[in-house]
């Protein structure tokens, strides 16, 4: 049975911290399997609360537990979801409209254009962090809202493209565009969101379905005395790390497979170099094309990724590869390439500004330089769309061109 909504109840009577330093916006998509890991991260969020310069706006859409989605503010100390069910939403001051917006779309750019707007209308500050919390598809898609559909049959979620534009449209620079989700650490994510923020922060493999320790995180954020953007982007990947580090070399609960990454998207422009040909993905993917149809560079390109680590998940390896990890092979494989790899690499290098992992005694994808990029020889993992989902990378690059002909072989 739904949970009831009380619009007459506010949570509390505070108003946001005027002349904030900062509004940390969370776009909490639990309409799926996630939606108790949800509530657990909206408690962890009211252990802390807006304080000391930093307000906190949550839109919070569930799954089967209550009916809407609903706005909170979150004052110190609030509790917005009581133990029979009833929802204590912040809707009336929050939404401009003044009521609950009912059921989103969170799969919907349009809604979460709305979301910024009205958070930024309502908690206005100098510096804002906006965060996607959700599954996770790392290029194809985040945000998957099980409550709305595609004509396909197919949930709707946000693809990449969607939101580049829902950001553009909302036309709030952010500080920080950070992922609570998995596999988001990659370059085809990191570009997408060139512009629309100065830092980035995502893991390049699996994330937990507890996800970020939010109780830490706020603790930290709020104790600066100096709220620098880059220092909050290690606290979030530092707060995260730590939360699955306590137990040496397996993680806590059995997650070994922790990292999150910062990236600065101005250096991203740089490592993606569209039109370069001595340095950047766009050059590495023509220099590779030249080479799908040699068969002993082919074996050493094909050597380079199987070296790389494996990001997978319940077992299955995904098609994603550790940029790093590559560079460095290739360039040892084969070295008339050497050169363009090595270049290539210090600029990834500049990208990926701070990674960190919980400590496997076994190794696996946690051992990395923390960004991915879309790889695969086989051609069943080879999505077309790739090529139709609207990716800028997929566009400015050759990285495409080199997979799609590199694959073809397999198809004979």
């Amino acid at each position: 049975m739904a949970a009831k909504t009380s619009n007459n109840v506010k949570a509390l009577t505070e108003t946001p911290i005027a002349d904030a330093e900062w509004t940390i916006m969370v776009y909490l998509d639990a309409d799926n399997t996630l939606e108790a890991n949800g509530f657990q991260d909206l408690a962890e969020m009211e252990k802390v609360g807006s304080k000391l310069g930093v307000n906190i706006i949550v839109l919070f859409d569930g799954y089967t537990s209550f009916t809407g989605s609903h706005w909170f503010y979150i004052a110190p100390g609030s509790d917005h979801i009581l133990d029979d069910g009833t929802i204590k939403c912040d809707c009336a001051q929050i939404a401009p409209d003044h009521k609950c917006p009912g059921e989103l779309n969170m799969g919907d750019g349009k809604n979460l254009t709305y979301f910024v707007e009205t958070a930024v209308a309502f908690a206005p500050a100098e510096n804002y962090m906006l965060d996607l919390w959700n599954h996770g598809g790392g290029w194809w898609a985040i945000c998957v809202d099980d409550s709305s559909f595609l004509p396909s049959g197919k949930a709707d979620r946000l693809e990449m493209d969607e939101v580049r534009k829902a950001l553009t449209d909302a036309g709030q620079h952010l500080s920080i565009i950070d992922y609570d989700a998995c596999f988001m650490g990659m370059v085809e994510v990191a570009y997408e969101n060139r512009g629309l923020a100065d830092y980035m922060v995502a893991s390049i493999t699996t994330e937990p379905g507890t996800g970020y320790d939010y109780t830490t995180m706020l603790d930290r954020i709020t104790a600066l005395e100096v709220k620098d953007a880059y220092e909050i982007c290690e606290i979030t990947v530092d707060s995260y790390i730590d939360a699955y580090a306590i137990c040496p070399g397996y993680g806590v609960g059995g997650y070994p497979y922790v990292s999150s990454s910062i990236f600065d998207l101005e250096k991203v422009v740089d490592l993606v170099g569209k039109d370069r040909t001595d340095a950047g993905m766009d050059a590495l993917g023509t220099a590779l094309l030249g080479y799908a149809d040699d068969y002993y560079l082919r074996g050493a390109i094909q050597s380079a990724e199987f070296k790389t680590p494996q990001l997978q998940f319940m077992g299955e390896n995904f098609p994603f590869i550790d940029i790093g990890y590559f560079l460095q092979e290739l360039g040892e494989n084969i070295p008339e390439i050497a050169t363009l790899t090595e270049t290539t690499f210090e600029l990834r290098d500049d990208a990926v500004l701070y990674c960190d992992s919980v400590v496997s005694d076994y190794g696996g994808p946690i051992e990395t330089y923390g960004m991915s990029v879309y790889y695969t020889i086989c051609w069943e993992h080879l999505y077309t769309n790739y090529l139709t989902c609207g990716l800028d990378f997929v566009e400015d690059t050759d990285w495409d061109e080199f997979l799609f002909e590199f694959s073809m072989v397999y198809t004979e």
